[in-house]
């Protein structure tokens, strides 16, 4: 039996049809409406949100670097990414732009499907993502092609692009594996390319299992996938490619390190952020005590002849990245700062002084950034403004603008945002943002949404993007963008994984140093008077899911939640993970099958708390991840508790495709509505998802309904 016959008996147990994939352009679109203006202020919505540009990851915490340079200086590479819902695909566009933000960005390729990142989870070494692979432009040493990594027909390779739109892009590589990334030598005549042909080698020996079974063993997970998943370490291969006649052969050591960053031997284990300058000397992050599984780091430069100096000063506390200024003489550092590390600095130290000085401290996020020149390039992003691509003064602090992907979002009204600073019960420095409606008024009380778990950068739609924020405050909600606090101290002093993770269920402490926060972060927000305390909901993804279980247990805060995952509970959460996950959670103090199970679970299990538990709650899940939330949704089924499950077909635990993204939005924002405003969407087409809401326990009377326009909803 051929492999491709095997793959497709594989999806034949039931009938299945897949709709053929649109034929249009997706960004043509995009381009028509980039040509109107002047239509003046309007609400920002959710199909606004939907559809915003952007450049680099979407979500700024950890994004990587999206940014070209020119080798001259004068221009930046940079891919700008526009989700289009209706054909359920990315318009991409590879643009250029002048460093000194003359005239309109360039358009020099586009296309491609879009390149999904992949993670480590345990001993699967790669699981695909929802989040896109990073991919900077780069520029060959004489300025004259830009190589960048592009998709089709589901193979992901380097592309080639004149600058001048003087020589039709062209495909320089042609493996068989996808290219992870890639360099470029320093004559300009080849590429250095990272593939992992072990992903493809051991699912090739995976396939040829399936002609006698599968044994069931540690490479299940049966909601990722219905046969073995590739385990184990997976090697980078380093592959020359000649751009002359396309011949391949493996890379030297010295080609390899074109590509592969590696530090130089001798640095401590952990080290990270290594930069080094054309003088030699070098800087880097070190833990300051390197037993600990999260460490505080300290910052080290070294010289070439073995000397070296350390800051471990407060001022040099939460570094995350390192550069050297253009002329070498200094040292440039973006720091996690201020309350909760709420805020972002960039410092400069002067090799001559004692430590380093800050030139920028901003509540924005600064996002894959890069030096040019005298200045930093990166995304700046805030409360209420979308991402923009600026240039920040390495001397000054000083920003300009570059390239706004968004500049008819200017004509759009945004919720005002109010940060709340606070402690909890347990001491921990925590904080939320509270974004009213642009329209609010003195006096005036509005429900209040959660969304959760991180509030950075411009207020999208919280850890996972699913529950829209402005475009709630601009429909008259109050949302509280909720930030969850750091773990506490004993386990941040633990060594290992299973240390930690101990600590953090010790009695549950985790939860109940968030449910503090978020307790004390409503309570400012109703003190504002500008809350309605009886009409409250709750949003969560991934372990903010987990927090609003617990909140729905152990307070009477919500009368409704939504979930963009679920649940972490007694039977399915293990048995959809599969056998390793499980032995994993056992290690680290969770109980599942055994003696004790229930004692252990009571105080974070939805199924043994069903009978306290009346909130109607909607969760909206990938395909990847339902089977783990089963057996609550049948428990709470089968009781009558108000629960509605959706399924969203080839997702990961963050979603991925634009059509969902935009059901995911409407559908969060017309559940609170209907439960919290009495309010519904009366198109037609959405009679059924009404029905269904009516018939479930505790919902309003359809006479106390209003259409969205503010009709009554009765015929």
């Amino acid at each position: 039996m051929s492999l491709a016959l095997a793959a497709a008996l594989s999806q034949s147990i039931v009938p299945h049809v897949d709709l053929p994939p649109p034929q249009e352009d997706p960004c043509a679109g995009f381009e028509e409406a980039e040509g109107l203006s002047g239509i003046g202020q309007r609400a920002f919505t959710l199909d606004d949100q939907v559809r915003m540009a952007d450049i680099g990851r979407a979500n700024p915490v950890g994004a990587a670097r999206a940014i070209g340079v020119a080798p001259d200086g004068e221009h930046i590479a940079f891919v700008v990414k526009r989700a289009n819902p209706e054909a359920n695909v990315y318009c991409q566009r590879l643009m250029i732009a002048a460093m000194d933000g003359s005239g309109a960005a360039v358009e020099v390729d586009r296309g491609g499907e879009f390149i999904r990142d992949d993670f480590r989870l345990r001993d699967f070494p790669a699981i695909m993502a929802g989040w896109d692979r990073p991919n900077p432009p780069r520029w060959s040493s004489d300025g004259s092609r830009i190589g960048y990594l592009k998709r089709l027909n589901g193979s992901t390779q380097v592309w080639l692009v004149d600058p001048d739109r003087t020589v039709p892009p062209r495909q320089a590589t042609a493996l068989p594996d996808n290219v992870d990334s890639f360099a470029w030598t320093n004559d300009g005549t080849a590429l250095i390319v990272a593939t992992r042909p072990g992903i493809r080698i051991q699912s090739e020996a995976i396939a040829r299992e399936a002609a006698e079974g599968f044994l069931f063993d540690e490479r299940f997970s049966p909601q990722f996938a219905d046969r073995p998943i590739p385990t184990g370490q997976l090697e980078t291969h380093y592959s020359y490619v000649s751009l002359a006649d396309g011949e391949v052969w493996v890379a030297s050591s010295e080609e390899a390190r074109l590509l592969s960053g590696e530090a130089p031997e001798g640095l401590p284990a952990r080290a990270r952020a290594y930069a080094e300058n054309d003088s030699g000397i070098a800087a880097w992050l070190e833990p300051s005590e390197p037993t600990r599984l999260i460490s505080p780091t300290r910052l080290v430069v070294g010289w070439p002849d073995g000397n070296q100096i350390v800051c471990e000063q407060k001022a040099c506390e939460g570094i995350r990245e390192l550069w050297w200024s253009s002329d070498g003489t200094a040292l440039l550092a973006l720091q996690a700062t201020g309350w909760a590390n709420s805020q972002t600095a960039i410092l400069r130290w002067e090799l001559g002084e004692a430590q380093p000085r800050q030139i920028l401290l901003t509540e924005d996020a600064l996002v894959g950034c890069t030096v040019a020149g005298g200045e930093l390039l990166c995304g700046r992003e805030g409360f209420g403004q979308p991402r923009r691509l600026v240039a920040i003064d390495v001397v000054t602090g000083a920003d300009r603008l570059i390239h706004d992907p968004n500049p008819r979002l200017e004509e759009r009204t945004f919720g005002t945002v109010e940060r709340l600073r606070f402690r909890n019960a347990f001491g921990a420095e925590s904080y939320a943002d509270l974004v009213l409606p642009p329209d609010h008024q003195a006096g005036q009380r509005h429900p209040l949404i959660v969304v959760q778990y991180t509030s950075v950068g411009f207020l999208r739609g919280g850890t996972g993007d699913e529950v829209p924020i402005h475009p709630l405050a601009n429909r008259g909600f109050a949302v509280l963008s909720f930030d969850r606090p750091d773990f506490s101290a004993a386990a941040l002093g633990a060594t290992t994984e299973e240390e930690l993770t101990r600590a953090n269920r010790a009695d549950w402490i985790d939860r109940r140093r968030v449910q503090s926060s978020l307790e004390t972060a409503i309570s400012l927000a109703i003190d504002t008077g500008s809350v309605d305390r009886a009409r409250m909901g709750i949003s969560g993804f991934s372990d903010g899911g987990s927090t609003v279980q617990w909140a729905l247990i152990n307070s009477d805060l919500f009368q409704v939640a939504s979930m963009g995952s679920c649940c972490e509970d007694m039977y399915s959460y293990p048995l959809a993970a599969g056998p390793r996950f499980t032995d994993f959670v056992r290690a680290m103090g969770y109980r599942h099958f055994e003696p004790g199970t229930e004692e252990f679970w009571k105080p974070m299990s939805l199924i043994l708390n069903v009978d306290d538990v009346d909130v109607p709650i909607l969760i909206q899940t990938g395909d990847s991840e339902y089977e783990a939330g089963l057996d609550v949704f049948e428990t709470y089924s089968y009781r009558g508790r108000p629960i509605e499950l959706y399924v969203l077909e080839d997702e990961t635990h963050i979603k991925w495709q634009p059509a969902h993204r935009q059901a995911i939005y409407r559908r969060s924002v017309e559940w609170f509505e209907f439960w919290l405003m009495k309010r519904m969407d009366c198109d037609p087409a959405k009679v059924g998802q009404y029905a269904r809401w009516l018939a479930m326990d505790g919902a309003p009377a359809r006479k106390d309904l209003r259409c969205s326009d503010g009709r009554s909803s009765l015929p």
